[in-house]
């Protein structure tokens, strides 16, 4: 019954008998039994949480419906590479009438997994190689090493820990604590700086009962910003050298789509928080970024949706400026289509400043390819869209707004990402804005 040693957890109350019929819903069943083998690494109390609902089935149809979800659950404990379920009538002297056994037979993770692939950004792509030790201590602790490198000379190195709480009394939100050492690099080409970051990132999250995904962090390291080259103007310049940071961030998720690509009905909102310091106790800027978006359906697959996003920057040390990583530079594929990265925003001496706050919103009408049916599945990988994008940056107001007017078809990647190709129409823009009229290609998973 698989390799390793076998769980076995016994319900020991009885239960009433009645006649057999094809409704599954009335055909009297129970759990007497449930055998879990496989499990050579793993603690009893680790898994016995994720079966108990097997424990309350009444029916065969419960019986079907919670194996399922157990199943489900045993995978997300991330001890299994793969998992079999077997049901049968229980037998032996504790059997009851009516009784069932199910055994779940599976295959423990190796102690080391690795994987090479690749993975989208906004607007940017990486080769990632990934070392990972799953279930250290036998209760789904695991030890991963992940680096990355995008075609824009950014890399991202994490060790990281991660210890999940789901079979606590309060599994049923998802909880886990990690801990990583992180060392990033990210150019930012658009205003001639590059920021190296070192440190140490606490992490909390979890999840509620209505679907809202929560992520407290506290991360405390060294930025350090460099003169991308000898173009690098004096106000950049000004910003370099190494400083002390502390980090005090919420994340919060809610995700309510039918899809996260091409969604036709439903709502997503995003919101990132910060308080930003020299240490625990001093903090100087408080930074906040929501994105929202609704998603409304209309006809023969047309959906309407509204999208929005505002960002804003806080600064109690009136002395002191913002550091220039720390602002917001609107602009692009992602944002304000028919401008350049960054391209929304004031600029000096050649190059992007950024802003301490903006908003920005837009408008598609999305729809299937026209005679999509004649393509099979291939043809549900696009979409067209008509587009509005509007905003502006360092007021909350209609002046000085930049907008954008287009037509464009969109390709899936898989379930999170997509690339678009639009031909955009800029309406309006300021003195200093680098806009793009005509074709424009953009890839990524959040879009405005």
């Amino acid at each position: 019954m698989g390799s390793g040693k076998s769980k076995l957890f016994q319900e020991t109350s009885a239960s009433g008998g009645g006649k057999s019929n094809l409704d599954f819903t009335t055909f009297k069943a129970r759990v007497d039994r449930i055998n879990i083998s496989g499990l050579n690494r793993t603690h009893d109390d680790y898994v016995q949480r994720a079966i108990q609902s097997l424990f309350r089935a009444q029916n065969f149809q419960d019986v079907i419906t919670e194996t399922t979800n157990v199943k489900d659950n045993l995978m997300q404990l991330g001890i299994y590479k793969n998992l079999k379920v077997h049901i049968d009538v229980s037998k032996g002297k504790s059997a009851t009438k009516n009784g069932y056994e199910i055994t779940f037979q599976g295959d423990e993770l190796s102690r080391l997994t690795g994987s090479i692939g690749t993975e989208l950004g906004q607007n940017d792509g990486a080769a990632t190689a990934e070392l990972t030790s799953p279930n250290i201590f036998g209760r789904g602790e695991r030890l991963s090493l992940n680096y990355s490198y995008s075609y824009v000379k950014s890399s991202v190195l994490n060790l990281r820990f991660t210890k999940p709480y789901y079979h606590t009394v309060i599994g049923d939100y998802n909880p886990e604590t990690s801990i990583s050492i992180f060392k990033h690099s990210s150019p930012a080409p658009w205003s001639k700086f590059r920021t190296d970051e070192t440190g140490i990132l606490l992490d909390f999250s979890f999840t509620l009962p209505f679907g809202l995904s929560n992520s407290l962090q506290y991360e405390i390291g060294m930025k350090e910003i460099f003169a991308l080259d000898k173009l690098t103007p004096f106000f950049v310049r000004e910003n370099c050298g190494p400083k002390l940071a502390a980090i005090v961030r919420y994340i919060g998720v809610f995700e309510g789509r039918d899809s996260n690509v091409f969604p036709t009905n439903g709502v997503f909102m995003k919101t990132t928080n910060e308080m930003i310091g020299s240490s625990l106790s001093q903090f100087g800027i408080v930074k906040s970024d929501v994105h929202c978006e609704m998603n409304v359906p209309l006809f023969a697959g047309i959906s309407l949706q509204m999208t929005g996003r505002i960002g804003v920057l806080f600064n109690d040390k009136l002395k002191e400026a913002i550091p220039i990583n720390q602002l917001f530079f609107p602009g692009g594929p992602q944002s304000l289509r028919g401008f350049e990265v960054a391209g929304a925003c004031s600029s000096r001496e050649g190059v992007a400043a950024g802003c301490q706050s903006y908003w920005a919103s837009g408008i598609h009408v999305w729809s299937p390819l026209p005679f999509g049916s004649y393509f099979g599945g291939f043809g549900n990988l696009f979409r067209t869209h008509f587009f509005y994008n509007f905003g502006t940056c360092n007021m909350f107001t209609t002046d000085k707004l930049r907008s954008t007017a287009g037509v464009g078809l969109a390709f899936r990647l898989g379930q999170k990402a997509r690339i678009e190709f639009n031909y955009c129409h800029p309406l309006s823009f300021e003195a200093g804005d680098r806009v793009k009229k005509g074709f424009q290609f953009g890839i990524g998973y959040e879009f405005i």
